[in-house]
């Protein structure tokens, strides 16, 4: 495994992460470094990308086809080590001492946890491939994803009140950092330089962008996440709810220019469920604000770039990700009625062969994208079972919570468990950092639900 001078940025994002831990400690700060390293562990693939050309021969070029083959290299894995098993360590410790104070009553869900940790590794020695490190490397990141949302659970849930005086300066920073994967993410689909590219229905080549998460799928994920957590801060954060508007805003350009179908989807789905759970104002902004920013930025690329500028070249390649939007119901519709024969008896044209590749390779072949059937491969019946099973307590817990003291706060907690388990149908959650994107976003929830008849943070924005 060589070392890539590309990697040496990543190393720099973790000295400053290291600084930042040095002078405040408290489990927020530390969930949200680990977010934001998440974000940017990848960042150093941009410059690659950028850089590649058109020649397969440039050093560039071999380094993202590794990249792609075995994922970061081993100065990016170092520096993943050495700053996610010290936060580990300090989030460990601030569990433990919570923890021995709990009576045993109290400690039903970190027994949960405890139990599902043993279970699946159990599974996996029951279904253990020899030799297959792919399968361990899997196993690995499923315990850690658990354990992560074990201590980090246990140590938010023991924050009475947060006050932070950094509270402003953390949402702009998410704000630039939203504009600057934006902006990266046009230019590649503008100039054609982005690494994932797939034809259209009419044969033209759909540019869709990476960003700074050097995987369209991963990018999209990440910015939907990015939107729910801004959708439910504009319930929260009442002093800074155009902030939160603005990064809802950001976050669908995102998820736009990711041309994500399996992320974008379920996000609106969930989007439409909530509002009707929710008494407060402006709750219908959420679901109006991710298919207004994206019709809004098909129309700009599709009708009003080419009014004005003689050449619009670029600009039909972010229309063309509009389009791949908006066919996908009827896409999904003559998939499915293809099982059928209806089409073929009322003359309509047969499914398109990447249509069909795009649903089904997701569940069979070789390098599969659904992380529910890879973790089926990897721990078998025994431990999906066990998953499933501690999946539906938590859902049975949230509804109880829901039920006793509807907000805005039960409303999101469950909508976010519901998009991370629909996530897992489109992209592999045992890959870093997706699993430390869901383990982060659902230790609040945890947190939420274990104080079921407390209130929620008290938040001084």
């Amino acid at each position: 495994m060589k070392i890539n001078a590309f990697e040496i940025i990543n190393l720099v994002i973790v000295l400053c992460s290291i600084f930042l831990i040095k002078r405040q400690r408290d489990v927020i700060t530390l969930l949200l470094i680990l977010f934001t390293y998440g974000t940017l562990h990848f960042g150093f693939a941009t410059i690659a990308v950028v850089t590649k050309g058109p020649n397969e021969n440039s050093d560039s070029f071999t380094f993202l086809s590794t990249l792609h083959a075995e994922g970061g290299g081993l100065l990016a894995k170092l520096s993943a080590i050495s700053l996610v098993v010290p936060i580990f360590i300090i989030l460990s410790r601030q569990a433990f001492d919570l923890w021995v104070m709990k009576s045993w009553n109290e400690m039903k869900v970190e027994l949960h946890l405890l139990m599902l940790m043993v279970v699946v590794l159990c599974g996996y020695i029951f279904n253990i491939r020899y030799g297959d490190w792919l399968q361990l490397k899997n196993v690995v990141s499923i315990e850690m994803m658990l354990f992560l949302m074990l201590v980090g659970s246990i140590a938010l849930a023991g924050v009475r009140s947060f006050t932070p005086n950094l509270t402003y300066w953390w949402c702009m920073s998410g704000l630039v950092i939203l504009f600057v994967a934006d902006c990266v993410g046009f230019c590649e689909v503008f100039y054609q330089q982005s690494w994932a590219a797939t034809p259209s229905g009419s044969g033209e080549l759909v540019w869709r962008a990476c960003s700074i998460l050097f995987n369209p799928n991963l990018f999209a994920y990440w910015a939907s996440l990015v939107y729910l957590g801004c959708a439910y801060g504009m319930h929260v954060y009442r002093n800074h709810r155009k902030m939160m508007v603005w990064g809802m805003v950001l976050a669908s350009i995102a998820i736009y220019l990711s041309g994500s179908r399996s992320a974008g989807l379920p996000l609106l789905g969930i989007l439409f469920i909530s509002p009707w759970l929710i008494k407060e104002r402006l709750r219908w902004l959420p679901l109006m604000v991710l298919p207004l920013t994206m019709l809004t930025t098909y129309a700009v690329a599709e009708w009003l770039v080419p009014l004005v500028f003689s050449s619009s070249e670029g600009w039909r390649g972010v229309a063309l990700l509009g389009e791949r939007f908006f066919l996908t119901p009827l896409s999904l519709i003559g998939y499915v009625l293809s099982f059928t024969g209806i089409p073929s008896r009322i003359g309509l044209p047969d499914v398109s062969v990447r249509t069909m590749e795009s649903i089904e390779g997701r569940f069979v072949g070789d390098g599969l994208d659904a992380g529910w059937v890879v973790l089926y491969q990897d721990v078998g019946w025994f431990g999906l079972a066990a998953v499933i099973l501690a999946i539906c307590l938590l859902v049975a817990r949230g509804v109880r919570v829901h039920i006793a003291h509807p907000s805005s706060s039960s409303v999101y907690a469950l909508a976010m468990l519901f998009y991370c388990l629909a996530i897992g149908l489109g992209i592999r959650f045992q890959i870093f950092p997706v699993w430390l994107f869901i383990s982060i976003v659902l230790i609040p929830c945890l947190a939420f639900w274990r104080q079921a008849a407390l209130p929620t943070l008290k938040i001084k924005s």
